[in-house]
């Protein structure tokens, strides 16, 4: 059980996510840092019933049990696009779970979702890193709870050039039709795209560091990232992008981020589909344009060393 960092904890977070190796990082980050309630999960990286077990895999690990509710199986228009190429079979390949017993008393996305944010009596943020499909939904079906939403930090997008097409990052392509009804939903918003999480590169010398976790985080995250950087890894870089990790920081440290807020819109089709452009009108979303890399990975490891012995 991962102990505290720093002061007391006072956010409370609902994570929702497509896990994949880098979901992964960035809910371990969470749980050492916020109060988070519920793990909501979403087909994208992997099929929904893989990231949900995946999800459910790394709590235990993590010895956590908190309620991991199943969300949408495809995106709200299109055909659903996995990145098995990326995260393998399992969507979290590298690392050999163990047998998990079948969950019991499954509650999905949208009731887990209606009755944190119904109930709460402190602001909830929320954290997400996989398509959008789940949060437009809630936003759709519930307006009413739309206030209750004191912060939503996503990781998603980009402003210049794409990581499955020449314009497109892949959650924002999965689902663009959910990412354009968010961005345009007026919930206060931070979103990190990759033109920063490409400048925030894990180096590949770092990955051994993991091992100095416990048992069995160490192991898990060791596997799971030497995977993922055979993977991940441009041509030529010392290191690898772990994108939703900065979602997390966005959230509990904005000073490392420079920021513009700007109207954003979303492409839905074509050769635009999942791209973002500014726009004249619209509600403002603070995207993040820059990042102190060297304060980000210190916060990071910072927050990791929660699972040493």
């Amino acid at each position: 059980m991962p102990k505290e960092l720093g002061e007391s904890i006072t956010l409370t977070v609902v994570c929702d996510m497509d896990p994949g190796h880098d979901d992964a990082l960035a809910l371990l980050t969470a749980l050492v840092v916020t109060k988070v309630t519920g793990v909501t999960t979403v087909a994208g990286n992997q099929t929904l019933e893989k990231t949900t077990l995946n999800a459910r895999r790394v709590l235990a690990a993590a010895d956590r049990d908190i309620p991991v509710a199943p969300g949408y199986s495809t995106p709200l228009f299109c055909p659903l696009v996995t990145a098995g190429h990326i995260h393998g079979e399992s969507g979290l390949d590298g690392y050999d779970f163990p047998d998990l017993p079948g969950p019991e008393n499954v509650v999905g996305a949208m009731p887990l979702l209606e009755s944190v944010f119904d109930r709460a009596t402190e602001p909830v943020h929320w954290v997400a890193t996989g398509p959008l499909t789940n949060v437009a939904a809630f936003l759709l079906g519930h307006p009413h709870l739309r206030e209750k939403v004191a912060s939503l930090s996503i990781m998603g997008g980009a402003l210049s050039g794409g990581n499955i097409t020449a314009n497109a990052e892949f959650n924002f392509y999965v689902d663009p039709d959910a990412a354009a009804y968010v961005l345009q939903s007026g919930v206060p918003i931070r979103l990190v795209g990759l033109d920063v999480t490409h400048k925030a590169l894990l180096r590949f010398s770092q990955i051994p560091r993991f091992k100095t976790l416990a048992s069995p985080i160490g192991d898990m995250l060791f596997g799971l990232i030497s995977f993922f950087s055979k993977r991940e890894a441009a041509p030529g870089a010392d290191g690898i992008p772990i994108h939703d990790v900065l979602a997390v920081a966005a959230l509990l440290e904005p000073h490392l981020f420079r920021w513009d807020s700007v109207p954003l819109s979303v492409g839905r089709f074509g050769e635009r589909r999942g791209a973002v452009s500014p726009v004249q009108h619209g509600p403002l979303v603070d995207v993040a344009i820059d990042i102190e890399v060297e304060a980000f990975f210190d916060w990071m490891w910072q927050c990791l060393a929660a699972y040493q012995d």
